[in-house]
């Protein structure tokens, strides 16, 4: 199956330069995991062999994780163990494939944030969908719930079981994502961003308490969910940029992490330097 690049991969016009930089590094389209100069057969120019392959590897993965939660699913209820089985099926991150003309994860945009969250089992409702936004977080208070166990004190996440037997009011609209520069994957900023309901805004601070180098990203998730237009400089969303930035500074602090205690290393900018051998 032939697999095109996404409709994002070269609307960048509009976006950070740091983006277009790591295009030709190993997080980016045309970077040396992909010889982008191989064509079909037929040398239709869009059609790259190194990036369909990476995506129907990526399918194959899946799939075999698919095939194998059917076979434990079915051993479960052939050992009459399946009612008392609470099963979750997730990821730790999302994947960009293309999105931005970038691979791999680490930015705050959202093919790279969303994971796959599905669970069954004893006090899950069957067939239900949730709209709410659930972290990773999340997972350990949940089950202990389900459980029947003690709640653990002082943490982040929040149990999700009234939310999804009952619905929950007062569930979160909002949460933030942080990232630190690596030195043996110099291809992302450091990033600070906050993800609500309808909003995500990113900004990228440069690690020397200084103003941030990197131009900043406002995109409408209700109206633009794949972000093709970055509204980071539009007048008309002056104060929703503001908000969103208070919104941000109050989560992080209410978690503990204030410009005292968030410190992070000094951005050196994208590198076209590869990561060692042992760790690609």
């Amino acid at each position: 199956m032939r697999v095109a690049y996404p409709s994002t991969a070269f609307g960048l016009a509009d976006k950070p330069a740091w983006i277009t930089q790591r295009l030709t590094t190993w997080h980016g389209i045309y970077g040396p995991r992909f010889d982008w100069r191989k064509q079909f057969p037929d040398d239709r120019p869009e059609a790259v062999i190194d990036f369909q392959n990476m995506v129907h590897g990526y399918w194959g993965t899946i799939l075999s994780i698919d095939e194998s939660m059917g076979r434990l699913i079915a051993w479960l209820k052939q050992t009459n163990q399946i009612e008392n089985t609470i099963i979750v099926f997730m990821g730790d991150n999302g994947l960009l494939e293309g999105e931005h003309g970038m691979v791999d994860k680490r930015t705050a945009h959202d093919p790279s944030i969303r994971i796959p969250l599905i669970i069954r089992g004893p006090g899950i409702p069957a067939g239900k969908s949730i709209s709410q936004q659930v972290l990773t977080v999340d997972i350990a208070p949940s089950l202990l719930e389900l459980c029947g166990a003690e709640p653990l004190p002082g943490i982040h996440g929040r149990s999700w079981v009234n939310l999804i037997q009952n619905g929950d009011s007062g569930w979160r609209t909002s949460w933030f994502y942080h990232y630190n520069y690596e030195e043996q994957f110099p291809y992302t900023p450091n990033v600070r961003a906050i993800r609500t309901d309808d909003w995500i805004y990113i900004h990228y601070p440069t690690g020397t308490g200084g103003p941030d180098q990197h131009m900043a990203e406002l995109y409408d998730l209700k109206n633009d969910p794949e972000e093709t237009k970055n509204l980071i400089s539009s007048a008309q969303h002056a104060e929703q940029i503001l908000a969103l930035q208070d919104e941000l500074s109050w989560l992080m602090a209410d978690t503990g992490l204030t410009a005292a205690t968030a410190k992070m290393p000094l951005d050196k900018g994208i590198k076209a330097a590869l990561p060692d051998q042992q760790i690609r």
